[in-house]
């Protein structure tokens, strides 16, 4: 199994939606650009990442993924609303 935090921005709001939504289709948004994604198999992460760089333009747009370990994902803490994917909510008041 292998978590992926997906982070992008991206000016022109057509690319930006058409992001989203393929992101959309394998994870969890947890912020406006902010996506949390979980893979079964590296192949579909590598079918994503190929996806996404047809999505935008590498000049002007940019993703960036940051691989997450099992061990660091339990450490994962959120402050305010919301939660982490697959992870107890998690509030502060």
């Amino acid at each position: 199994m292998m978590f992926v935090l997906v982070a992008y921005d991206i000016s022109d709001t057509s690319r930006r939606n058409r992001v989203a939504k393929i992101l959309s289709s394998c994870g969890e948004r947890v912020n406006f650009s902010v996506f949390e994604c979980e893979f079964k198999k590296a192949e579909i992460f590598r079918k994503l990442k190929r996806e996404l760089k047809g999505a935008i333009r590498p000049k002007e747009d940019h993703v960036r993924y940051y691989p997450i370990c099992r061990k660091c994902r339990n450490k994962i803490s959120v402050q305010g609303y919301g939660g982490t994917t697959g992870h107890e909510t998690v509030r502060f008041a």
